[in-house]
């Protein structure tokens, strides 16, 4: 450990794994997938970042990124990049902290400390990590309280999940034939169900998915003492 982080890893130590990670929050009134969304806010990013439960402290604030840019992971240090894009009233964060394969759940965990900080919005968590099958965890929270949470290995038995799909699905008002299109059946058994699929269709029901052409601020933080514990499991162990 260091002073400026908690980790036991040399920063040049090569990331053994991958995935994907993320946390939107889409605030009341929610804009809907047709809406065109302000530029991003550096001020509310910063602001944001600073506040969210795996950092513990912002170190520095580094040039903007894409939003269809992914956090580069080849090294540990690495894993201290975080973006965050503030569009109007849709916050999105990108934090490999999210990751994790199963001993805690920093998605869940995230996800509801939003919702209670902000009891009117929509907040979809997520976070994919590739082994020699993948582990994911999903978060989808809606105001009106239907909400689920779901996370396991891939096709393997012993799946963490609590929710109601079916009232998830009426929260957002998907329909039949969006589900069909997105290939979510919701009889599929709960380790083989898309939930990616679901993820997605519920949030473009409030707010555009389409990225291209946006920025995020971007910063290297100092993550908090267990979110830095179970980076070093998850990114770094074989």
């Amino acid at each position: 450990m260091t002073e400026e982080s908690f980790w036991d890893a040399d920063e040049d130590q090569e990331i053994v794994r991958h995935g994907e990670f993320g946390l939107t929050v889409v605030h009341a009134p929610h804009p809907g997938n047709a809406a065109t969304l302000p530029a991003h806010d550096p001020d509310r990013a910063r602001e944001f970042v600073a506040s969210f439960g795996t950092v513990d402290a912002v170190l520095e604030e580094l040039d903007p990124v894409r939003a269809v840019d992914a956090v580069p992971l080849e090294t540990r240090r690495d894993l201290d990049l975080v973006s965050v894009g503030c569009w109007g009233g849709v916050t999105e964060i990108v934090d490999p902290a999210l990751g994790h394969r199963g001993d805690s759940f920093p998605v869940l965990e995230q996800a509801e400390a939003l919702r209670v900080r902000f009891p009117d919005a929509v907040i979809v968590a997520s976070a994919t990590i590739d082994y020699h099958m993948t582990y994911g965890a999903w978060a989808i929270f809606h105001p009106d309280g239907a909400g689920l949470f779901a996370a396991g290995w891939h096709g393997e038995d012993h799946w963490d999940f609590d929710g109601d799909i079916a009232a998830v699905v009426r929260s957002f008002g998907i329909s039949p034939e969006d589900l069909a299109a997105a290939d979510v059946d919701l009889d599929a058994d709960v380790n083989v169900f898309h939930w990616s699929g679901l993820a997605q269709l519920a949030l473009a029901s409030v707010a555009p998915l389409h990225r291209g052409g946006r920025t995020m601020s971007a910063f290297r933080v100092r993550h908090t003492e267990d979110a830095t514990f179970d980076m070093e499991e998850t990114w770094l162990e074989m």
